[in-house]
């Protein structure tokens, strides 16, 4: 109850701020009420408590008032920023912003998630409002666990359902984690190559009831859990030989009227993803784009041909099919983001077909938008190519 109360002000000015009613006073305000609470909440536990580790988490007791100290600085940090990315996204985030994690404005591991919190909002809604438990959920690639966060807090708030299994998969470990965590108040947690599971089961807290954590590699696991699948997320497509075993594993396991979040869709590295998804867009249809966000919901709408989970490669499709199936993906995507689904189209051409043709493209998608991944991660790969073949 204490951290509830602790999160009240992050409330009222979270949404005096989409409102733009935010007195000069009121972000200072909210700090000193935080530090307040959070030192009292936790110097009166701390008589009764010892820890030898600086936690992060509200479930957690610090033993000294120094951890105390470090603890408020951990989960204070970096909110004036996070504010100012709330008031600047929320007008667009519509009724999603009644779902918003109000955990996110104190949990310091957000600034190093790869999800939005928009993301989170739609994930814990549709579970909360219309999962019915008549499928397994499926999270494929959850990273330092903001996804799962989502999914478990949706399946709290309903109560249709009970026992659901959630099986998460990752590798959970990275070689540039320390880079991805620098500056961070948490970042001394972790080691490049070394699992950070602990600390993503650390960071669920209570909340792991359920859960079926497959660590490792996904090429070398299978489903064998004997349920079809309902709610899929997917994060994890990063290559086309892991997208061909992805969907031969698990979309073969999708049932009718399941729904899937492709969290790459917006992505200018994730090409196969678009072409794939426009073949069968009769039997997997688009439901919306997470306002904010890189991920793009659908539903099985049919029952998936077993054509749709043979492998395919950039030679299965012909030029004009590619063109075709990248009009409409960027047509199912908020017209701000689709420059990053153009750099998509020219990172295909980039990675397997013609150089030559992938610049000309290039040019073409700068002409009617030079923002976005296209430019931060197409182009200097589309450079790379070139200058290999000059070699």
């Amino acid at each position: 109850m204490a951290n509830l109360v602790g999160l009240v002000p992050f409330g009222v000015i979270g949404g005096l701020t989409a409102m733009g009613h935010v007195h000069a006073l009121g972000l200072p305000l909210c700090w000193v009420w935080t530090v307040a609470w959070e030192c009292s909440a936790m110097s009166r536990t701390a008589v009764t408590s010892r820890c030898d580790a600086m936690p992060m988490y509200p479930h957690q007791v610090p033993s000294s008032m120094i951890a105390v100290v470090s603890e408020v600085y951990g989960r204070v940090y970096g909110i004036r920023a996070r504010l100012r990315w709330f008031r600047r996204e929320a007008r667009s985030a519509g009724r999603l912003i009644r779902w918003m994690p109000l955990s996110w404005f104190l949990d310091p591991l957000v600034l190093a998630d790869m999800t939005s919190p928009w993301e989170r909002a739609w994930i814990a809604r549709y579970l909360a409002r219309d999962f019915d438990g008549s499928g397994a959920i499926v999270e494929l690639g959850t990273w330092l666990g903001s996804s799962t966060l989502a999914i478990v807090d949706g399946l709290r708030r309903n109560k249709r359902v009970e026992g659901v299994e959630i099986h998460v998969y990752d590798l959970f470990c990275a070689e540039d984690i320390e880079e991805r965590m620098r500056g961070l108040p948490t970042r001394k947690r972790f080691r490049d190559g070394e699992s950070f599971l602990p600390q993503y089961l650390e960071r669920l807290g209570d909340r792991k009831d359920h859960l079926v954590v497959h660590q490792g590699d996904v090429l070398d696991h299978t489903w064998q859990s004997g349920h079809e699948i309902q709610f899929l997320f997917n994060d994890l497509s990063k290559s086309w030989d892991i997208w061909n075993h992805v969907k031969k594993t698990f979309y073969r396991e999708l049932k009718r009227g399941a729904v899937v979040v492709e969290q790459d869709w917006v992505h200018s590295c994730t090409p196969w993803l678009h072409l794939w998804h426009f073949k069968y867009r009769d039997d997997l249809t688009p439901v919306c784009h997470i306002p904010n966000s890189g991920s793009v919901v659908f539903r099985v709408k049919n029952k998936l041909p077993n054509s749709a989970f043979d492998p395919d490669c950039f030679e299965d499709y012909s030029s004009a099919e590619v063109l075709e199936a990248f009009d409409w993906a960027i047509g199912i995507v908020n017209p701000a983001r689709q420059a990053d689904v153009r750099g998509a189209l020219v990172h295909l051409y980039a990675l397997y077909g013609d150089p030559a043709f992938a610049s000309r493209l290039c040019i073409d998608q700068l002409a009617i938008a030079p923002v976005g991944e296209l430019l931060r991660y197409t182009v200097p790969e589309l450079s790379r190519r070139l200058a290999e073949r000059d070699l």
